[in-house]
């Protein structure tokens, strides 16, 4: 009894993110109350996008979904890195297989700061990945990367050679993986992120500025020689389905890091999900790390979900 009441408030915070992401999801306006007009256009969606956000935002403890949710229960990774795996436990060897998961949600603080735009959000984004299946040593989480941040973000309407720049936030995040010497690693950024629309087409220019940390208290100081200065999505809706590929990574240094993600509906609101990295910066334990990584498991809301109009 007491395990089903923990678990309560956590399934409907998942339900609750999932409801959100179908709700945005949604298409803007019937085909006959539509515009052909870009400009107007990017105008109604984004009308409709803050119409659903001001009405969650109603209720005091509503939390809407930010970046993805998943989890992949099956994950391989063709290059562990034993020698950190070591400074969590002696039992057993690093496993090449483990679950990865992903909680992200938004919480609106304040609403229309600059006239009809510019809304304060908090978010917290959670990745962990989870030796669950390595019983020689105990089943150990080996890196959660815990994720807070504050930003304020502005709807937009401007219009480029069909693409139109619909949303952009600005903000501070910091992230840690809550670890000891010498496995501690966190940062601090400010960030810019603009999105672009055109169609079942998106894409994200993400830049950042790392916050300059003392050389005794900072445990990865090459952070950026291998994960860059900023990360760039572009995005494909086909139907129900999504595709989306970022990159990140330091031309200068030859380091680069790619996820591509995929994912289709399965049943309900629950979408299968697959996803494939290769490179730097997966985490931060792993930030100077060249892996290869293939998963597969389930979704709850997409990229495309949270712009207005792409679905």
């Amino acid at each position: 009894m007491t395990h089903t009441r923990s678990l309560r408030p956590l399934c409907l915070l998942l339900a609750g993110m999932s409801s959100s992401a179908a709700a945005l999801a949604q298409p803007a306006a019937s085909a006959d109350e539509q515009t052909t007009d870009p400009v107007q256009q990017a105008t109604q969606q984004a009308e409709v996008r803050r119409d659903l956000e001001d009405e969650s935002a109603e209720n005091p403890l509503a939390i809407t979904a930010y970046r993805r949710n998943y989890i992949m229960p099956w994950t391989y990774n063709t290059n562990p890195d034993e020698a950190d795996f070591r400074e969590i436990t002696d039992e057993g060897d690093i496993d090449h297989t483990e679950i990865k998961f992903q909680l992200s949600f938004k919480i609106k603080l304040l609403d229309d700061m600059l006239g009809r735009n510019g809304d304060l959000y908090f978010a917290y984004t959670q990745r962990s990945w989870w030796q669950a299946y390595n019983s020689d040593a105990s089943s150990p989480f080996r890196e959660t990367n815990y994720e807070p941040e504050g930003f304020i973000s502005f709807d937009n309407s401007w219009t480029l050679w069909g693409w139109t720049n619909t949303i952009n936030r600005v903000g501070f995040a910091h992230q840690s993986n809550g670890r000891s010497d010498p496995l501690s690693r966190s940062w601090n950024r400010f960030y810019a992120e603009s999105i672009f629309q055109r169609g079942d087409w998106a894409f994200s220019v993400a830049p950042h500025w790392r916050v300059p940390e003392n050389d005794d208290n900072d445990d990865n100081p090459d952070l950026e020689n291998y994960i860059g200065y900023g990360d760039i999505t572009v995005v494909r809706a086909i139907g129900d389905q999504e595709l989306s590929l970022t990159m990140r990574g330091n031309p200068g240094k030859a380091h680069y890091g790619g996820q591509l993600d995929y994912s289709f509906p399965l049943f309900g609101k629950v979408r299968g999900y697959v996803q494939y990295y290769k490179g730097y910066g997966e985490s931060l334990i792993d930030y100077d790390n060249d892996i290869e990584r293939f998963g597969l498991g389930f979704s709850l809301n997409t990229f495309l979900a949270g712009i207005p109009g792409t679905r």
